[in-house]
């Protein structure tokens, strides 16, 4: 009867082993992302304000 218990704790871990891994490849750049630095500097993750784009 332990033998069950064991191979559902494998299964579990196999489980959540995948889900790790599949958060790592989903979250380790999210889409939309700029490759790099911007070559003027600013953020890319932040917006400009209308004056900085001479609105």
């Amino acid at each position: 009867m332990d033998g069950i218990y064991f191979i559902g704790l494998l299964l579990f871990g196999a489980l959540t082993g995948a889900l790790l891994a599949l958060c790592a490849a989903l979250g380790g750049k999210p889409p939309g992302a700029a490759d790099g630095p911007r070559p003027d500097g600013a953020d890319a993750r932040r917006k400009d304000s209308a004056a900085d784009r001479r609105l």
